[in-house]
């Protein structure tokens, strides 16, 4: 049997997860969908907003990006704490306990909140009367593929870049950790727009107006806006440069989780 990994073993560490944690889990899951009621009560009840798609995708993505972020953070900050002996002796590998972890945190936690969200939107196209709009439930999946399809492979690899650090935040971190993980991220995000502004104006040779790699940019040039425009696929390049900060994250909290307990 590999040391590394074995399939009968992480089936029986998965099956023991899950019983010893379905009841927090389940409770987390109750205070999404009442979030998400309460939320959207107000939304469309007292301000009366619209049930368009732009709006179901905002919400979906908000959604997923923050109650992710937020649920990894903190319901598996114990997988990084020496103080969990009876996890720690476990018969199972560090990559088998990593494993339950990122399938709860990634793909299960991913299932829950796009059913939940569907759920509870589909409960307010049906509860309340529209004038002169007849919402119809956005989907990811729907056809024509070619637009969604893009649209999913943006969310995911926004939501997996997103979850990666916040992953390697609740390892890396002992106390606090999605408020240290938050604090961390936003700081190197305003300092990559600062490099990434300095590295425009040196190209350019112009003071520049840049946000964020693979974004557009501009200056102002007697007194007129020249917007500098990627090419066409600076979206595939932005999913791709996700991805891949995402895999080396991921890498990156496993090997941190070997360190903490070796």
């Amino acid at each position: 049997m590999s040391d590394f990994f074995s399939l009968s073993r992480f089936g029986r560490l998965f099956v023991k997860h899950s019983k010893e944690y379905y009841t927090r889990y389940l409770m987390s899951a109750v205070v999404l969908i009442g979030v998400m009621v309460m939320g959207g009560g107000f939304l469309v009840y007292l301000i009366n907003t619209s049930l368009d798609s732009i709006f179901q995708i905002l919400i979906y993505v908000w959604l997923l990006m923050l109650g992710g972020t937020i649920f990894t953070s903190n319901i598996f900050a114990e997988y990084g704490s020496k103080n969990n002996i009876p996890w720690l002796s476990l018969p199972a590998s560090h990559f088998e306990k990593y494993l339950v972890a990122w399938l709860y945190s990634f793909v299960i936690l991913f299932v829950v909140v796009t059913g939940s969200f569907y759920l509870v939107m589909l409960f307010f196209i049906n509860a309340k009367h529209f004038p002169q709009q007849q919402p119809e439930l956005f989907s990811l999946l729907e056809r024509p593929g070619a637009l969604r399809y893009a649209l999913l492979v943006i969310i995911l690899a926004l939501y997996a870049f997103l979850h990666s650090i916040a992953f390697y935040g609740a390892i890396y971190f002992k106390k606090l950790h999605f408020i240290k993980t938050a604090f961390s991220f936003f700081i190197a995000v305003a300092l990559l727009m600062l490099g990434n502004k300095l590295l425009y104006d040196l190209l350019l040779g112009k003071d520049t107006i840049a946000t964020m790699p693979l974004t557009n940019t501009a200056f102002i040039e007697n007194g007129r806006v020249t917007v500098i425009n990627l090419n066409d696929n600076k979206e595939m390049y932005a999913v791709i440069l996700y991805s891949v900060i995402a895999v080396l994250f991921w890498i990156a909290a496993y090997h941190r989780l070997k360190e903490k307990q070796a």
